[in-house]
């Protein structure tokens, strides 16, 4: 878990562009042995969590609907990096539902998010994400991306948090998934920014196991009935 953090952190306060892109993927690299392990020995009919930290600090413990849950999270990486990690996975048995919680690390502020070059790019990588998802479940849901801890204003573009989750539902309306928001509580108006003590370090939420609850019925609809 440590590790995760100092991975999620590492991409926002790393040195160059290219730099924290690398160690994502390197990261990823070892990430990938374990996950496939999971997939391999999962049931059909689970719920695979897809992304970046914000999927990968929810606890593998957890079973949403009464479903195994296999965490596919890769701390600090971006929708393309982890678009590459996505598709290197082998999917043996189908998910009955998967969600993707994806975005932080596109909104670092000196990479210019709010450019429509940057935008672009993130939503064909969401794209890519998606369709790969939806080829193993038969259910997607998208968090939509979470709110900003002030402390990290300078860092992370948070007008580029509502923009980003509207690309990705501009996805999921051409592909057949859905954006829901596990973080509205959290969210400090319509700015981009947390609530006064909804953060862990100003880039992970305190609590994940709220979220998950409030993604439940997203991610299994009828399985829970």
């Amino acid at each position: 878990m440590a590790a995760s953090l100092l991975v999620g952190l590492g991409w926002i306060l790393g040195g160059g562009l290219h730099g924290p892109v690398m160690d994502a993927r390197l990261y990823g690299q070892g990430r990938r042995v374990a996950v496939q392990q999971h997939l391999d020995e999962a049931p059909a009919g689970f719920v695979f969590l897809a992304g970046d930290s914000q999927a990968e600090l929810q606890s593998p413990a957890q079973r949403p609907c009464g479903l195994e849950l296999v965490n596919g999270g890769v701390s600090g990486a971006n929708a393309a990096a982890y678009a590459e990690f996505l598709e290197s996975l082998r999917f043996p048995h189908r998910a009955r539902a998967a969600v993707l919680a994806i975005g932080t690390n596109d909104v670092i502020a000196k990479n210019h998010p709010s450019s429509a070059a940057q935008g672009a790019q993130f939503e064909a990588a969401g794209e890519r994400i998606l369709t790969v998802l939806m080829r193993h479940a038969d259910s997607v849901v998208v968090a939509a991306l979470p709110p900003i801890g002030r402390e990290l204003g300078g860092r992370l573009d948070a007008g580029s948090v509502a923009p980003y989750t509207a690309l990705l539902r501009a996805v999921c309306s051409r592909l057949g998934c859905r954006v829901t928001d596990p973080y509205a509580t959290l969210r400090d108006g319509e700015t981009g920014f947390a609530k006064p003590g909804s953060m862990g370090n100003g880039l992970h939420i305190a609590a994940y196991r709220p979220a998950m609850r409030t993604l439940e019925a997203e991610i299994c609809g009828p399985v829970g009935q």
